[in-house]
């Protein structure tokens, strides 16, 4: 049952955040996952729930260690041959004298003893071996009583079956020998994950989501031996300085309408300085500020809008948008983050049509954050794209609501997207 394995990365996963989240295209088959992953919850609640709180309750914190470590040195043989077959020779004699010592000397793997003598525990399986060997994820499933897999990670029931000597066992000893120890098997996987479980239920707008981008985070964990690659950037999100239109290229008409909207943001902007990026980032960042002054508007008067600020917001710049700042990039419209253009040189102009506008709802440190908080999102029927961005050599996860190429359109669009979601630190990006 891999299923226990995978989520106990839940614990670190709500340390970094505590929302909900939508579907990408490792789900592609999601209505089906979620029906699956509704019957199990259902069958868990009531059976190998109360049956895990009723064990950690009964039996001695020392006696369940014995039983966990029973059993994962009964299962340790999957680890050693997957080691062999992703080429990792020494690990595997290291895991093969682990597993000997262990069942030699810890009385059937019940004391851990190859620990202490420096022959550390690893996790291998031939979903891993797979991945080593170019084999792509495919898609994410969830099956009926065995929880999250992939297609890649399927044909592991296979290998960790046939390397399981308890299975061997219960084809020559009496059922009523192996059963019960089948089942002990399931209750102490299940009391081992009673905390994080209650933990992703009780912080988790959508408990589905959570624990898949958790399982897949924690399976790339797995694969790279620790040290997974950083995430890809999106090349949509080169973002380049550039200058707002003046006004003289546009219509009186439609410069009005876009001015009102613009004052309508700024008297609905955010009062709240601090967002998740300004929590998490160092105060070397915190020095780039910039402070829009009633002089810089004036001179703006009547020639370029090379910046948009919301007046009841304070004058500061979050880690993010100093970082964006620093490369070069604007941010046009923020709730709690405003990003100044410098640039007063009309010739930067860019026509309305050439440009493209991109809402952003937020912006999130992890993945597993920004998975999350897509899952309130859904909920509230609003389609959102997780686009990763390196900034300051941390890469940042913003949720991108729609793309639109009229101005006056996205600046309508964003009080829409404000108004339903109740952040007022959403943003509008312009890009050539």
């Amino acid at each position: 049952m891999r299923y226990s394995s995978h989520i106990l990365i839940l614990i670190l996963a709500l340390n970094l955040s505590a929302c909900a989240t939508t579907q990408n295209h490792h789900d592609p088959i999601q209505p089906v996952n979620r029906v699956t992953d509704s019957v199990n919850d259902a069958i868990d609640r009531v059976t190998l729930k109360p049956l895990a709180q009723g064990y950690t309750t009964v039996v001695p914190k020392p006696m369940r260690t014995a039983v966990t470590n029973f059993y994962d040195n009964a299962t340790y043989m999957n680890t050693v041959l997957n080691d062999f077959l992703q080429g990792k020779g020494g690990q595997g004699v290291e895991d093969l004298m682990r597993f000997l010592i262990n069942t030699i000397l810890g009385i059937g793997g019940l004391v851990d003893v190859a620990t202490p003598m420096g022959f550390e525990r690893h996790d291998e399986d031939f979903g891993q071996t797979l991945a080593t060997w170019g084999v792509s994820q495919g898609a994410y499933v969830v099956y009926p009583l065995l929880g999250p897999n992939s297609f890649r990670d399927t044909p592991d029931f296979i290998t960790s079956t046939a390397t399981n000597p308890l299975f061997w066992a219960g084809l020559v000893v009496a059922p009523y020998v192996t059963i019960p120890i089948t089942a002990l098997n399931y209750v102490d996987k299940r009391a081992q994950l009673l905390e994080a479980s209650t933990m992703r239920d009780e912080l988790s707008l959508d408990p589905y989501v959570f624990t898949r981008e958790a399982w897949r985070q924690n399976r790339n964990y797995l694969i790279h031996d620790g040290h997974p690659p950083a995430p890809a950037v999106n090349e949509d999100d080169d973002w380049e300085e550039d200058d707002f239109d003046s006004e003289d290229d546009f219509e009186s008409e439609d410069t009005t309408d876009s001015e009102n909207d613009i004052d309508d943001l700024d008297k609905s902007g955010s009062k709240e300085n601090s967002n998740k990026e300004e929590k998490r980032n160092t105060s070397d960042n915190t020095n780039s500020t910039t402070t829009d002054t009633d002089t810089d508007d004036n001179a703006m008067g009547s020639n370029l809008k090379t910046r948009i600020s919301l007046s009841s917001a304070p004058a500061a710049e979050t880690a993010e948008s100093s970082a964006i700042a620093a490369a070069g990039s604007e941010i046009v419209v923020a709730g709690n983050e405003v990003l100044q253009s410098e640039a007063t040189d009309a010739s930067k102009s860019v026509q309305a049509s050439e440009a493209i506008y991109s809402i952003y709802l937020s912006s999130h440190y992890s993945e597993i954050e920004a998975a999350a908080e897509q899952g309130r999102f859904t909920k509230l029927d609003i389609q959102t794209t997780i686009v990763p961005v390196t900034l300051d050599q941390h890469v940042w996860y913003r949720l991108r609501a729609s793309v639109h190429h009229d101005r006056t359109e996205a600046l309508s669009q964003l009080k829409i997207f404000k108004s339903r979601t109740g952040l007022n630190d959403a943003w509008l990006e312009v890009k050539k």
